[in-house]
C-alpha cells in the first residue's frame, strides 16, 4: 500500500484492509510511505505499535508512486503480492474476488481494469476520454493482453514480480506499465478483472500539463524496452 500524505485517513484505511485480509489466513500489510510531508510517519508508527506482525512500515524519500511499489514489492514474502491505493478508491473486499479469480484461472497476475465491461465506475467524461486516448496508445505501443495498466489493485505472484522489476526502470507513473510489459516477456498467465470504483475529485485533476508528462514517459518506456 504506497500512501503520500494520507495522514488524515491512513488509519481508516489500514483498519478497513486489515479487516479484509485477516480473512486469507497469513499476510502482511507493507505501508510505504513515500517521503510524506504531512503527519502519515507517525500515523504509520502508532499503527505500527497497534498491530504488530501484521504491518510492515517502510519510509522512503519522495519518489512518486512507482517507486513506493517497487520498495514494497520488495520487502514481501508471500507467495503473492496485491497492490491497493491507499486512499481505498478500490475497496478493499476486492482483493477476495482477485484471489478467487487468481485460483480458478491458474493466473500469475490478476490486474484490475476500469475498462473492463463488469466495471463499475464513475467519473468525468474529460477523463474517461483521457483513459481511452491512454489506452489506444498502449495497446499501439506495447500490445499488452489488458486494456487498462494504471488501475491501483493487482495481485502478481511474487517470485515473477521480483524478476519482471529487476527488468524495469521506470520510477513514476509508468512503473505500471513497464511492470506488465515484464511480466508477459517473462511468460506469466495474466487475467483482467472488473472493479468498483469510489467517486473521487482527484479523476478532474488531470490537465494538459499532466497528460504531456504521462506521454512522454510513456515513450521513454516504449524505447527503453526496446532496446532490450
Amino acid at each position: 500500500m504506497p500512501l503520500y500524505n494520507e495522514g488524515p485517513r491512513i488509519a481508516a484505511s489500514v483498519e478497513q484492509t486489515l479487516g479484509v485480509l485477516r480473512m486469507l489466513g497469513p499476510f502482511e500489510l507493507i505501508l510505504v510511505n513515500d517521503g510524506s510531508s504531512d503527519n502519515s510517519g507517525g500515523e504509520i508508527a502508532a499503527l505500527a505499535a497497534r498491530f504488530p506482525g501484521e504491518l510492515v512500515p517502510v519510509t522512503m524519500e519522495h519518489a512518486g508512486k512507482g517507486e513506493a511499489l517497487r520498495r514494497g514489492a520488495q520487502e514481501a514474502r508471500g507467495e503473492f503480492v496485491v497492490f491497493i491505493d491507499a486512499d481505498l478508491d478500490l475497496p478493499p473486499e476486492q482483493i477476495l474476488f482477485f484471489i478467487a479469480i487468481q485460483r480458478v484461472k491458474k493466473a500469475d497476475a490478476v490486474i484490475g481494469s476500469k475498462m473492463h465491461p463488469d466495471s463499475t465506475v464513475d467519473y468525468p467524461l474529460r477523463r474517461r476520454i483521457y483513459s481511452l486516448g491512454y489506452f489506444w496508445l498502449v495497446k499501439f505501443l506495447f500490445g499488452l493482453p489488458v486494456r487498462d495498466t494504471q488501475t491501483g489493485l493487482k495481485l502478481v505472484r511474487r517470485d515473477l514480480l521480483l524478476r519482471a522489476l529487476e527488468k524495469t526502470k521506470s520510477q513514476g507513473f509508468t512503473l505500471d506499465l513497464e511492470l506488465l510489459v515484464r511480466l508477459v516477456q517473462l511468460g506469466a498467465v495474466m487475467v483482467e478483472a472488473p472493479v468498483v470504483v469510489r467517486h473521487s475529485m482527484k479523476f478532474g485533476g488531470i490537465g494538459l500539463k499532466t497528460v504531456w508528462a504521462i506521454f512522454r514517459d510513456t515513450w521513454r518506456t516504449w524505447r527503453h524496452i526496446r532496446r532490450g
